[in-house]
C-alpha cells in the first residue's frame, strides 16, 4: 500500500512538472480575448495626434505577477478598447482605478497629489506611481507582498522616486531633503535594519506620519504634521509614542537639518560632540604616533 501511495505521489509530481514545463514562458494571467497575442509584441505601438509614438506593449511576465492577473483586460479597457477615445494621462488612470477602488480614489482625489493631478499636472504621483515599480498599470503588486513598492519596508524608497528628485521638488517649492533626512533619522535607520517580517516593521515610515491615499500638504490645517498640535496626535497614534506632548513634538527636526535657525540647541550640541569626537581621535592618533617614534628610537639606540 505504501509503495502504491509513493508511486501515485511521484506520478502526480511528474504530471505537475510536465504541465509547468509546457506552460513555461506562456502568460498565466487571465486573457479571455487573447489580447496578448498582439500586445505581447514589444514593437507594438500607436501614434497620437502629435506624432508621438505610444507603446502598446504589455510584458506577460509582469502581468503574471500583478495583483490584477485574474482580471480580464476588458475590465479596465472595456469590451471595445480599440474604439474608445480615452486620454492617456495620470488623471484618467486614477479615475479608472477608482471604478473599483472607490474609497481609496475618494481619499486620493482630496489629497495633495490628487489635487495637483486634477489641475492637469502630469508630474505628481498617482496610483501606479506608488503601486508599481515602473509606474505601469500592468505591474501593480499586492500591498502585502514583500516586493511591493507599498510594502512598509519599501515605502521610503517609493516616495523617494519623486521626493529625492531635487529638480522635481524645486518645481513645487520643496527644498527639504526629505528622503536623506528620513534615512539618517532614528526611524529610517531602524526600519532599514529591520527584516521584512511584519513583527519588525513597527517603525514609523512616510505613511505613518503623512497618511497614504489621503496625504495632505504640510501647510494644510488638516495635515497630520501641520502644526505641533497635530504632530502630538500623530506621534501618539497607534502607541508609537504614548503620552507625547507639545514639548516632545517641539524637538522634532522635521525634514531639515539642525542649524542655528532650526533647532539651535540640537545644532550646537552636534557641533560640540563633533569637536569632542575629532579631538579624541586626533589625541589617540598622536599617542600611537609618539609610541611608534619612541619604539623606533629605542630600537635604533640598541642596535647602535
Amino acid at each position: 500500500m505504501i509503495k502504491r501511495i509513493s508511486l501515485c505521489c511521484l506520478l502526480a509530481f511528474a504530471v505537475l512538472a510536465a504541465v509547468l514545463t509546457v506552460n513555461q514562458g506562456k502568460a498565466l494571467a487571465l486573457d479571455e480575448n487573447s489580447c496578448l497575442d498582439c500586445h505581447a509584441n514589444p514593437d507594438l505601438f500607436k501614434t497620437d495626434a502629435n506624432g508621438n509614438k505610444i507603446s502598446l506593449y504589455v510584458d506577460p511576465q509582469e502581468l503574471d505577477k500583478s495583483a490584477h492577473r485574474f482580471i480580464d483586460c476588458t475590465t479596465c479597457h472595456t469590451d471595445d478598447p480599440h474604439h474608445v477615445a480615452t486620454p492617456l494621462n495620470k488623471l484618467s488612470l486614477a479615475e479608472k482605478c477608482g471604478t473599483c477602488h472607490e474609497y481609496q480614489y475618494a481619499l486620493y482625489s482630496d489629497s495633495i497629489h490628487g489635487q495637483v493631478v486634477s489641475s492637469g499636472d502630469q508630474q505628481a504621483a498617482t496610483c501606479v506611481d506608488c503601486h508599481s515599480d515602473d509606474s505601469n498599470p500592468h505591474s501593480v503588486i499586492r500591498v502585502l507582498e514583500a516586493s511591493a513598492p507599498t510594502y512598509k519596508k519599501n515605502i521610503a524608497q517609493t516616495c523617494a522616486k519623486c521626493h529625492d528628485n531635487e529638480q522635481l521638488m524645486a518645481s513645487y517649492g520643496i527644498v527639504e531633503q526629505v528622503y536623506e533626512t528620513y534615512m539618517s533619522s532614528f526611524h529610517g535607520k531602524a526600519l532599514e535594519l529591520s527584516s521584512y517580517t511584519v513583527s519588525q516593521l513597527d517603525k514609523a515610515t512616510c505613511t505613518n506620519c503623512h497618511g497614504a491615499h489621503d496625504i495632505k500638504a504640510v501647510t494644510d490645517p488638516n495635515s497630520p504634521v501641520a502644526d505641533l498640535q497635530n504632530l502630538v496626535k500623530t506621534c501618539d497614534q497607534v502607541g508609537c509614542h504614548p503620552g507625547a506632548d507639545l514639548q516632545f513634538a517641539a524637538g522634532f527636526l522635521g525634514h531639515r537639518e539642525a542649524s542655528p535657525q532650526n533647532q539651535p540647541v540640537a545644532h550646537y550640541t552636534e557641533v560640540v560632540f563633533t569637536i569632542i569626537l575629532y579631538s579624541v581621535v586626533a589625541f589617540g592618533a598622536i599617542v600611537v604616533l609618539l609610541a611608534i617614534i619612541r619604539y623606533a628610537l629605542n630600537r635604533w639606540r640598541n642596535e647602535s
